[in-house]
């Protein structure tokens, strides 16, 4: 009984730390929001880890760990991006409401763009659970992945490095751009590696020891605004090497 409970508790440190994400994204705190989405990732590992050790994989399990991902990996990133169009200078909307409700709205239509985050994680989420993935590689880029991407980009451009390409990057355009570029790659069928196994050939092997020595340097150098630095250069080796095999192959 209290080994089936462990992974189940480390899946609930993973949900209420997507929930504290949201609530620090939502005041605009994004260092700490991004500090909470990250813990909410180590607990997803650990969960499945634990599950694994003590053989007491289960569907519970299994649908309890894609809503905890739904919220930490999810919705968190789709709050922070909604919260970034805020930041990007757009200037709520009053509409009047008659019925049912008879009042005064004030909105932002362009934070709801933000949502497309939590939709094609949803879509991720649901096809893993149908076709399941190998130890050996993802079909699409993770989720998790995604969210530490957006969760890093106001650490990002509060950089003095990057500061200079804040108007461009975190505008109306440049962020729709990242949204439906990253939706895209969640639901592609882009196979890339993983780190669950180190057994998958002398080339999978080198390009997760680079992204594993690499990566204490970009946090070293910028923070943990680092972190979104990791996840495109671990994107550019996946798609140098499918460019690389397809050349093979066509050769």
């Amino acid at each position: 009984m209290i080994k089936q409970s462990v992974p189940h508790f480390f899946t609930s440190l993973n949900l209420l730390s997507g929930c504290f994400s949201i609530y620090f994204a939502y005041i605009f705190q994004f260092e700490t929001a991004f500090i909470f989405l990250l813990a909410g990732v180590f607990f997803d590992i650990w969960d499945g880890l634990f599950a694994r050790l003590f053989r007491v994989e289960s569907d519970l399990g299994v649908q309890l760990d894609s809503m905890a991902d739904m919220v930490t990996s999810g919705l968190a990133p789709g709050i922070i991006l909604a919260q970034l169009f805020v930041l990007a200078g757009n200037h709520p909307l009053e509409i009047f409401i008659g019925w049912p409700i008879n009042s005064m709205v004030e909105f932002i239509p362009w934070v709801f763009i933000g949502f497309i985050l939590p939709l094609g994680s949803a879509f991720r989420l649901a096809r893993f659970n149908v076709t399941g993935s190998g130890k050996s590689h993802f079909i699409g880029l993770p989720t998790p992945a995604m969210a530490m991407f957006f969760g890093a980009i106001p650490l990002i451009f509060e950089h003095p490095d990057f500061i200079f390409l804040k108007p461009i990057v975190i505008s109306n355009t440049g962020l729709i751009l990242m949204a439906v570029l990253f939706v895209f790659l969640m639901n592609s069928n882009l196979i890339l590696f993983s780190f669950k196994s180190f057994s998958t050939g002398t080339v999978d092997l080198v390009l997760r020891i680079l992204i594993i020595l690499v990566t204490p340097f970009f946090i070293g150098f910028f923070g943990l605004g680092g972190v979104g630095f990791a996840i495109l250069f671990y994107l550019i080796l996946n798609l140098l090497k499918i460019s690389i095999l397809k050349i093979g192959n066509e050769t």
